[in-house]
């Protein structure tokens, strides 16, 4: 059994496309009693696998894994709801002797583990957030702009789900939402990351997305609407899907919505990139390593930071 000293929590993390998943699981594998708690914003969903990109039912039944393919599409998930969650779970894990580890690639959710903000107990209010929904991201852009110019450039343009959440907080509290300040929280993080060549990333990005459409992502999203679902559920309203949403309705080709999800993923990537230039992440190098290699060099890096009992 592996013990961690006092609250240090473990995550496998890094930007999209890097091998979380594959590293994830073997390392389970390797160290054993080990759970996983995942951070991921949209492989909580149920019935789209291959635009998520969840981990397959195949690995979930080879070791226990944690906030994936749950919830319901319809339903919203915030990374206050997955703090919640993620830290009761820490906890049970730890109680039945298991260790537990995050895995993830959405800041947001890692920062709100890691860090405490004053604002984040406060529930979404629906009705205002029902009528920011109703408005392009370009207004929700502008509006944030006037309240809070400094949140509104850290979030960026493209980024919905943040600036909704920023003006939320902004009209529940009238106070910009950058006047908050972060508390430490009482988990100690301990980031380990699969760092690539940004190039590199990218052509991967573009090969998965090309997987995606031969796999059947459109397919995915019509069975979903099959099943009675709208076109406008939170588990669509994404860089991923929401082009598949526009193809399926004819607004654009096949072709284009590929190329849409593509530039998506691109600035999503360099969302992710910035977020962990700043973060206490342990790197190791991915590319062109095998998975053993990589399993190795993680476990050497838990063995110094956790006290070891039965880490071979």
């Amino acid at each position: 059994m592996v013990q961690l000293k006092g609250k240090k929590l473990p995550a496998i993390v890094g930007p999209t496309a890097t091998g979380k998943t594959d590293l994830s699981l073997a390392l389970a594998e390797r160290l054993g009693k080990v759970e996983l708690i995942y951070a991921d914003s949209l492989a909580v969903y149920k019935y789209l696998d291959i635009g998520t990109d969840k981990p397959p039912a195949s690995f979930r039944e080879r070791v226990p894994h944690h906030l994936v393919d749950f919830l319901d599409p319809g339903e919203r998930w915030s990374a206050f709801q997955f703090k919640k969650e993620a830290i009761y779970l820490q906890r049970e894990i730890r109680e039945r002797g298991n260790l537990p580890l995050v895995v993830g690639g959405t800041a947001f959710y890692l920062q709100a583990l890691y860090r405490s903000f004053l604002f984040v107990g406060a529930p979404a209010e629906n009705n205002i957030r029902i009528a920011f929904e109703r408005l392009p991201t370009e207004k929700l852009y502008a509006l944030l702009q006037n309240v809070d110019p400094r949140r509104a450039q850290k979030i960026g343009k493209h980024d919905r789900k943040r600036l909704i959440r920023a003006l939320e907080i902004f009209e529940k509290t009238g106070r910009p939402p950058s006047l908050f300040s972060p508390r430490p929280s009482s988990l100690s993080p301990l980031l380990i990351g699969i760092r690539w060549d940004r190039d590199k990333l990218k052509e991967r990005i573009c090969r998965r997305v090309e997987e995606m459409f031969e796999r059947g992502i459109v397919e995915e999203v019509e069975e979903l609407f099959s099943r009675g679902y709208s076109e406008d559920i939170p588990a669509l309203d994404n860089f991923t899907y929401r082009p598949i949403v526009k193809l399926l309705r004819g607004d654009i080709s096949r072709k284009e919505a590929q190329e849409e999800i593509v530039r998506g993923t691109f600035r999503f990537l360099k969302t992710q990139i910035n977020w962990f230039k700043k973060a206490p992440v342990i790197w190791i190098e991915g590319e062109g390593k095998p998975l053993s290699i990589l399993v190795e060099e993680t476990c050497a890096i838990i063995k110094r930071n956790l006290v070891e009992e039965d880490v071979k």
